[in-house]
């Protein structure tokens, strides 16, 4: 009997011994020691060998190619390669000096000057030296640039922009400026109104491109376009206006004009037969 009860005392400790202590108390992560090794260094010196190129311990720099200033002066030096043998980064792109009839070969250096052309523009020009000392200055022919803002007598206002010397390529946008304040009613009709009809709401937009020729600092264009219209009907009432749509339509129309520049500033005019509308605008050239 005895041994009974204390068989019956122990199963309590044995149950409990059977849950494990990491409830209470989880394993951590052990960091462990890594080993630390000594690599060999991978550069090591080796005497300089008579057939191997110095290149490879001493790899030339792309800094050899760079424009330098000639000191006490602002003149662009180029190194005697991408003089002589080639013509540089200087002779293309948009400036097309080489076109413009600057030197490919021979020459030392060049000195960035200007001039007044014989309409009055400025133009870019360059003063180059040759090996043997002798100056050529060579004239350039960039073409004028204008741009600027305009107003039409159909209430619209839009901008304009033009390049070329003597032959010019013109562009220009415009969009009705007015605002609408109506009551908009999408599926009105003209036969059902109960209140008086005043005047139509027409929203317009253009947009034009052409070419025109300049003689001195006067320019005559011709421009193509097409313009796009959005007419309401318009009635008015004692809480104020009301639309309903009326029709839009989309057609191709020309203008001709003319510009004029008077020193920096462009002074633009256009007449539109079609639409019977006309343009001013003000702008600035360079």
């Amino acid at each position: 009997m005895k041994n009974l009860f204390l068989i019956f005392a122990m199963v309590p400790m044995l149950a409990i011994g059977q849950i494990s202590n990491w409830r209470t108390n989880p394993p951590q992560q052990q960091s462990t020691p890594q080993s630390q090794r000594s690599t060999p260094s991978t550069q090591q010196s080796t005497p300089q060998r008579n057939d191997v190129s110095s290149w490879r311990n001493d790899p030339p720099r792309n800094n050899d190619r760079q424009p330098q200033t000639r000191p006490g002066s602002n003149i662009i030096v180029r190194d005697p390669y991408w003089n002589n043998y080639g013509r540089g980064w200087n002779n293309y792109g948009w400036n097309r000096w080489d076109m413009w009839g600057a030197p490919n070969f021979g020459w030392n250096y060049y000195s960035p000057s200007w001039y007044w052309n014989d309409w009055g523009y400025r133009q870019p020009a360059r003063i180059y030296v040759y090996d043997n000392g002798n100056q050529v200055t060579i004239k350039g022919k960039k073409p004028i640039v204008s741009f600027g803002i305009q107003k039409t007598t159909d209430r619209q206002i839009g901008g304009f922009f033009t390049i070329g010397n003597k032959g010019y390529f013109i562009t220009e946008y415009n969009s009705s400026f007015e605002r609408d304040k109506s009551t908009f009613f999408q599926y009105g009709n003209i036969t059902q109104v109960d209140f008086p009809i005043v005047d139509d709401l027409v929203q317009k937009n253009s947009f034009y491109i052409g070419a025109g020729k300049r003689i001195k600092r006067t320019g005559v264009h011709l421009m193509i376009g097409t313009v796009s219209e959005d007419v309401k009907w318009r009635g008015k009432d004692a809480l104020g206006y009301i639309t309903f749509p009326k029709y839009k339509d989309r057609f191709t129309t020309v203008k001709v004009g003319a510009l004029h520049d008077y020193k920096n500033f462009t002074i633009k005019f256009d007449y539109d037969p079609i639409i019977n509308n006309g343009t001013f605008g003000l702008g600035v050239n360079f």
